[in-house]
């Protein structure tokens, strides 16, 4: 009988999720930027950093990812969740009691991913390494 392959390491396992984190810092410096401690620096140097952040990481989401709102009602609008909803999809807050359908504010549209375009991962990538340190030579 032939063997069954071995089990993928958990980085080969997860090596796409390993790619998208890599493609967020390299267009967006979305790693340094949350592992950075913000809590020193003022306002006005946090908004900038993250709007640079904010644009490269659109990019990567856009150019990988279709997503739309899981409701299409806006933020602040009354909505009815009825009797066998998906709690997946929907999470209920504040007084929740009784039975569905349940009348409430919408307070966030929710997003699920209606596509997704991530490139192959080569096996020779060693998908641990999320950025490569960098050395400028003079």
């Amino acid at each position: 009988p032939v063997a069954p392959p071995p089990p993928l390491t958990p980085e080969r396992e997860h090596a796409s999720a390993l790619s998208l984190l890599a493609m967020l810092q390299r267009e967006g410096r979305f790693l340094d930027f949350v592992q950075e401690n913000v809590a020193a620096f003022p306002d006005a140097d946090v908004g900038a950093a993250a709007r640079i952040v904010h644009e490269g990481c659109r990019k990567v989401v856009h150019q990988y990812l279709t997503l739309q709102p899981v409701l299409p009602q806006g933020e602040g609008d009354k909505v009815t969740v009825p009797a066998g909803f998906d709690a997946q999809r929907i999470r209920l807050t504040g007084n929740v009691a009784g039975q569905p359908p349940y009348g409430g504010t919408l307070r966030h549209h929710g997003w699920v991913t209606t596509e997704v375009k991530f490139p192959s991962v080569s096996p020779a990538m060693e998908p641990r390494v999320l950025a490569p340190a960098e050395v400028e030579l003079a």
